[in-house]
C-alpha cells in the first residue's frame, strides 16, 4: 500500500490547450481541457465533472476547492502563502481547501518568469506569484458569480461571494461553488476582472499558522523518505571519496550475500553534465538496513584523482592571490568615483581579509527521491524543487523526452539549497533504468557530508578611507569565490556585463546600502576544482559578513557610533533606515549596560526585503554568550505573517550556526567531517532569546523572506564580542573564549 498522500495519488495527464485570455494585468490564463477531448477545436467546452478555469483552481461538484500550487514547499510555508493569494479572491478559507501540486509540471505557465526553468528558490515564490494568483482567483470568481447570475436571471453585480458560495443578498438565494460548476464550465473567461482592496483581505496578511502544522506534529505528514511502492527498492550509492576519482574494481560478493541485497550497480560519473553526478557503486536490497549493511562490505578500488592533493586551508591564500592577478577574471559589480585615487590622501586607512570555510546544507530529511521507469517514460516521487532538472535527468540518462516525465511533487522536509542539485536525480534515473522497477535513493548523514556541491570558501578583501573628520571617503571590495553553479546559468563571461549574479549578493547597485563618495565592488572568479552548489542565503552570507564588519571598523576607526556611522552613509532609503533604527531602539541601543554585555549591529537588504540585527552577547564564567537577537524586518506585504516570523527565526538560527559551529574540511581532497558528532550545527539549547518585529513597509507588494534572516547575524555577533572584547573576528566560525 502507498504512503503518499491522497493529492498525490495517480492521475490523468491533462493536455492544455495554449488558448490566451487577456485579463486586467496582462496575465494569460490558459484554458486547459482532459486528454480524451480533441484539442484542436479551442471552443470545445470543458467538462461538468470539474471546473477548471485556469491553471490553479479547481472545483468538482461536490464543493470540492482544489488550489494547484506549482512551487516546492521545504516546510518553509509556501504552499500556504501561495494558497492564500488564489483563495483570498476566490473567496474561500486557504486552509480548508486541497492544495494539490500539478500533474504536468512542465505546464508553460509554472516556469519561473526569470530564471526560464521550472524551480522553485531565491525567495522568489510569492513576491514573483503574488499578482497573477490573484488574478487567477478573481478569474475563477468571476466565472461562477456570472454563472449563478444565468441561473437566477439576475445581473452578476447583483450578486456576491462568502466562503465558496455565491449570494444573491436582495433575494436570499446562495449557491455552493460545486453547484455551479456544469454551467461555469462552459463560460468564457471575462476580460477583466476587479482584485480586492487590501481592505476587503480576510487571509492576506493575517494568516498566523502553516498548513499541515497538526499533522507534522503528530507525526502524520508524509515525506519523500516515506514513499512505498509495490516492487520498490531502496538505494544507498558509495560516491567517489575524491573528486574525479574513477571505479577501478568492485567486490561485490559479500555484499550480495546480505540478506535482502539485490543488486550491485556501479553508477558512471557525468562530468559532461554541468552538476552532474560523480562515479559511485549502489547496493539496491528490500530495505534501507540492508542496503547499508550491503555497502558496508562493498569492495571498491578507485582511480587516483588531481584533486587528492586539495587542502581547504591552504585555499585562502589562494584566493588572496587571485586579487590582482591580471589571470584571474575580475568582474566589477558596482563603480562610483575614482576609488584608486584616494588612498594616498586618506586620513586613515584600513583594509581587512574575511574568510568563511565550507559549509553543509543538513536539511533534515536527507536527500530522498523515487523514480521508475516503465513504458519508454519515468515517473518521479519526491521533494522535486527544479522539475527542470528531473527533465534533464530523464532526457540526458533516459532518452526519455517531456511529454513522458510525470513527477508527484512532495513537501520535503527541508532544502536550504540542497535540493536544487541535480546529482540525485541523474543517480535514480540511471537506477530506474538499469533495473526497471520502482528505486528510492536515500542518503545517509555521513553521504550528505560527503556528496560535496557545498556552500563554498570564500574570502573577501576591504579597504575604506577616512578623512580627518572621520568621513568615510573610499570602498573598495573584492569578493573571491568560485562562480555560482554553472548548471543553472552556463556562460557568466559570455554575458554583456559578465555578472554571475549569484556570487555579487549584497554587492550590486540594487542592494548595496552604503554610497561613499568612491567605490568599488569587484566579484573575483578562484576555481578550486571542488563542486559548488546553491546554499541557503548564498553570496549575502560572505559578503554581508565582510561589509557589515568593515563598517563597524570603520566606525570605530572614526571614533563614530556603528549605528550613526551606517545611517550617514546611507542615501535615500527610508525603509532601510527604518528597520535600524527601530531595531537598535527595541534592542536598548546607547543605553546603559550591564557590565560584561555588550550590542552589535549589522543590516542588509535583498529580495527587496530589508532587514536590521542587534546581537546581544554577555559573558559567562569567563566566556561569551549570544544573549538575544533582536531583529525588525520590512519585507512589504506579509502574505502570511506567521509563516514571515517563521521564517526570519529559522534564518536567525541559521546565521547563528554560521557565526558559531559551520565548517567544513577537506584534507588531501578527502572531507573530514562525516556526522553531527564531528560537523557541529544550532541546536535549540543555543538559540538566545529573540525579539521580531514585521513592519508594514509596503503594503501592495510582498518582498522575499525565505534567505533575508541569516546574512546579518553573523556580523551582528561578531561586532557585539568586539565591543566586548576588543578583539575583532574576522573568520568564522567565531570564537566564544
Amino acid at each position: 500500500m502507498s504512503l503518499l498522500d491522497d493529492s498525490c495519488a495517480e492521475l490523468p495527464r491533462r493536455v492544455f490547450l495554449k488558448q490566451a485570455v487577456t485579463v486586467a494585468s496582462g496575465l494569460a490564463i490558459a484554458l486547459y481541457l482532459p486528454s480524451g477531448m480533441a484539442v484542436t477545436d479551442p471552443k470545445a467546452p470543458a467538462p461538468a465533472s470539474e471546473f477548471e478555469p485556469n491553471a490553479w483552481v479547481r472545483v468538482l461538484p461536490d464543493g470540492t476547492v482544489k488550489l494547484v500550487v506549482h512551487k516546492h514547499d521545504s516546510g518553509t510555508g509556501t504552499h500556504t502563502a501561495l494558497a492564500a493569494c488564489v483563495a483570498e479572491e476566490l473567496d474561500v478559507n486557504p486552509m480548508t481547501v486541497q492544495v494539490i501540486t500539478p500533474e504536468d509540471p512542465f505546464f508553460e505557465t509554472y516556469i519561473h518568469p526569470i530564471w526560464k526553468v521550472f524551480s522553485t528558490g531565491g525567495s522568489t515564490s510569492v513576491s514573483l506569484e503574488y499578482d497573477r494568483l490573484r488574478m487567477a482567483g478573481a478569474t475563477a470568481r468571476a466565472l461562477l458569480i456570472t454563472a449563478a447570475a444565468k441561473q437566477w436571471k439576475v445581473s452578476p453585480e447583483s450578486c456576491s461571494t462568502e466562503e465558496g458560495r455565491v449570494l444573491h443578498p436582495s433575494s436570499k438565494r446562495s449557491l455552493g461553488y460545486g453547484e455551479l460548476v456544469g454551467v461555469a464550465a462552459h463560460l468564457p473567461a471575462p476580460d477583466k476582472v476587479t482584485l480586492k482592496d487590501p481592505s476587503q483581505f480576510k487571509y492576506i496578511g493575517k494568516l498566523r499558522h502553516k498548513r499541515d502544522a497538526a499533522a507534522k506534529v503528530c507525526g502524520q505528514f508524509r515525506y519523500s523518505i516515506d514513499v512505498q511502492l509495490p516492487g520498490m527498492l531502496v538505494a544507498v550509492i558509495q560516491r567517489a571519496p575524491v573528486v574525479g576519482a574513477k571505479v577501478v574494481s568492485v567486490g561485490s560478493a559479500a555484499a550480495l550475500r546480505v540478506p535482502g541485497v539485490r543488486k550491485v550497480i556501479a553508477i558512471p560519473g557525468r562530468p559532461d553534465v554541468l552538476g552532474g553526478n560523480l562515479e559511485g557503486v549502489a547496493v539496491l536490497a528490500d530495505t534501507y538496513w540492508a542496503a547499508q549493511e550491503g555497502r558496508k562490505l562493498l569492495d571498491i578500488r578507485w582511480s587516483d584523482s588531481t584533486l587528492a592533493g586539495f587542502d581547504s586551508d591552504q585555499l585562502f591564500s589562494a584566493q588572496a592571490k587571485a586579487i590582482g592577478d591580471p589571470q584571474a577574471q575580475t568582474v566589477n559589480a558596482m563603480t562610483q568615483g575614482d576609488v584608486a585615487g584616494q588612498w594616498a590622501g586618506a586620513a586613515k586607512l584600513l583594509e581587512a581579509d574575511y574568510t568563511m570555510p565550507y559549509k553543509v546544507q543538513n536539511p533534515l530529511e536527507p536527500i530522498c527521491i523515487t523514480a521508475h521507469v516503465k513504458d519508454k517514460a519515468i515517473t518521479y516521487w519526491g521533494g522535486v524543487q527544479v522539475p527542470s532538472s528531473a527533465l534533464e535527468a530523464a532526457q540526458t540518462v533516459c532518452g526519455i523526452d517531456k511529454a513522458s516525465v510525470t513527477i508527484h511533487e512532495l513537501v520535503s522536509g527541508g532544502s536550504f539549497g540542497a535540493r536544487e542539485a541535480k546529482y540525485w536525480l541523474f543517480e535514480v534515473a540511471y537506477l530506474a533504468q538499469k533495473t526497471g522497477v520502482p528505486v528510492k535513493l536515500l542518503n545517509s548523514r555521513e553521504d550528505e557530508m560527503h556528496a560535496l556541491f557545498y556552500h563554498p570558501a570564500t574570502l573577501n578583501r576591504i579597504r575604506g578611507g577616512l578623512d580627518a573628520q572621520g568621513k568615510l571617503t573610499a570602498l573598495q571590495l573584492h569578493a573571491v569565490s568560485p562562480a555560482s553553479p554553472e548548471q543553472w546559468e552556463p556562460g557568466y563571461f559570455q554575458r554583456p556585463d559578465h555578472m554571475d549574479y549569484s556570487t555579487t549578493e549584497a554587492i550590486t547597485a540594487w542592494d548595496f546600502a552604503y554610497r561613499p563618495p568612491h567605490l568599488q565592488l569587484n566579484w573575483v572568479r578562484h576555481e578550486s576544482n571542488v563542486p559548488s552548489g546553491w546554499y541557503r542565503s548564498v553570496s549575502f552570507i560572505p559578503n554581508v559578513f565582510a561589509v557589515e564588519s568593515f563598517m563597524d571598523e570603520l566606525a570605530h576607526a572614526a571614533g563614530a557610533d556603528p549605528l550613526a556611522f551606517r545611517l550617514a552613509n546611507m542615501q535615500e532609503r527610508p525603509r532601510h533606515v527604518a528597520v535600524l533604527k527601530q531595531a537598535a531602539e527595541r534592542a536598548g541601543w546607547g543605553q546603559p549596560l550591564p557590565p560584561g554585555t555588550a550590542l552589535g549591529i549589522a543590516t542588509n537588504q535583498g529580495y527587496t526585503s530589508f532587514i536590521a540585527v542587534v546581537a546581544r552577547v554577555t559573558t559567562v564564567d569567563g566566556k561569551a554568550r549570544v544573549e538575544k537577537l533582536t531583529c525588525v524586518v520590512d519585507c512589504g506585504l506579509a502574505v502570511s505573517p506567521g509563516g514571515v516570523e517563521e521564517q526570519i527565526y529559522g534564518g536567525l538560527m541559521w546565521g547563528l550556526g554560521h557565526a558559531l559551529f559551520d565548517k567544513l574540511d577537506i584534507k588531501q581532497g578527502r572531507v573530514v567531517q562525516s556526522n553531527f558528532h564531528d560537523y557541529r550545527v544550532a541546536r535549540m539549547s543555543d538559540m538566545p532569546a529573540t525579539d521580531i518585529v514585521v513592519l508594514d513597509g509596503e503594503p501592495s507588494k510582498p518582498g522575499g523572506v525565505g534567505e533575508l534572516g541569516s546574512p546579518s547575524v553573523v556580523p551582528a555577533i561578531a561586532n557585539a564580542l568586539f565591543a566586548l572584547t576588543g578583539v575583532r573576528q574576522r573568520s568564522t566560525p567565531l570564537s566564544l573564549g
